[in-house]
């Protein structure tokens, strides 16, 4: 695992790919951050991380189109399949590599509540469960990014098809649960992903929601590994 996720790093640096996904979402959450923090005199930073998911639904095909789809391009997933390492150790390298890119940008970001802390009292915990929400959420879209990866090879359509998706859970997220079908309304409630970081947006960690995160991270990943194994056998 450690050899895919050093390749994938490698290429992630060698081409503009992370240094453009770091440098809009690190900018974009400076403008939001000088916006509503600086300029409004507030050291409530939820506010920039309750916006910037949005910005993430576009960016998150960033790091996830290529990560399947161009070794079926390029015909170099047969290589991969054949090669003394499980198809399992294979995805999670991938997604490992994705997730670090992005935990570097959240890093840059710690900046924000380190500033505050020079002009008012900073409320370190709620600080934490922000920036461990956005993580758990932008993990869950890579997840998913990446299953979307493997259902085609063509790096373009792998974008616009997660974008699309992700979107539409995003609107999702704005509906009642009262359709009046039971499991209709239970499938709504399930794709409510960015309903699931209000708790962390306010200061309050919900094992339920940190729960949810994860499940749709192993349950995408495994979904992902399926898929590349299915063509394995065929």
């Amino acid at each position: 695992m450690n050899a895919i996720i050093k390749k994938e790093l490698r290429i992630y640096f060698n081409t503009p790919i992370a240094w453009v996904f770091i440098a809009v979402l690190v900018c974009v959450g400076s403008i939001l951050f000088t916006i509503f923090n600086l300029f409004a005199a507030s050291s409530a930073i939820g506010v920039v991380f309750s916006l910037l998911p949005w910005v993430f639904v576009v960016m998150t095909p960033l790091l996830t189109m290529r990560l399947v789809a161009e070794e079926r391009s390029l015909k170099t997933d047969q290589l991969l399949l054949t090669a003394p390492i499980s198809v399992s150790a294979i995805v999670w390298g991938k997604l490992i590599a994705a997730l670090i890119i992005f935990g570097i940008s959240i890093a840059i970001m710690l900046m924000y509540p380190i500033i505050l802390e020079f002009y008012s009292d900073v409320d370190w915990g709620t600080v934490f469960t922000n920036f461990l929400g956005f993580f758990l959420l932008g993990a869950s879209l890579i997840s998913i990014g990446l299953f979307i990866s493997s259902l085609t090879e063509n790096q373009f359509t792998a974008a616009i098809i997660t974008i699309a998706v992700l979107l539409a859970m995003f609107l999702v997220s704005s509906f009642n649960e009262t359709s009046g079908f039971a499991i209709l309304d239970a499938l709504i409630g399930m794709l409510k992903i960015t309903r699931r970081f209000d708790g962390f947006y306010t200061g309050f960690i919900n094992l339920t929601d940190v729960l949810y995160y994860a499940s749709i991270i192993v349950v995408f990943a495994l979904l992902t590994i399926y898929r590349i194994e299915k063509r394995k056998i065929k």
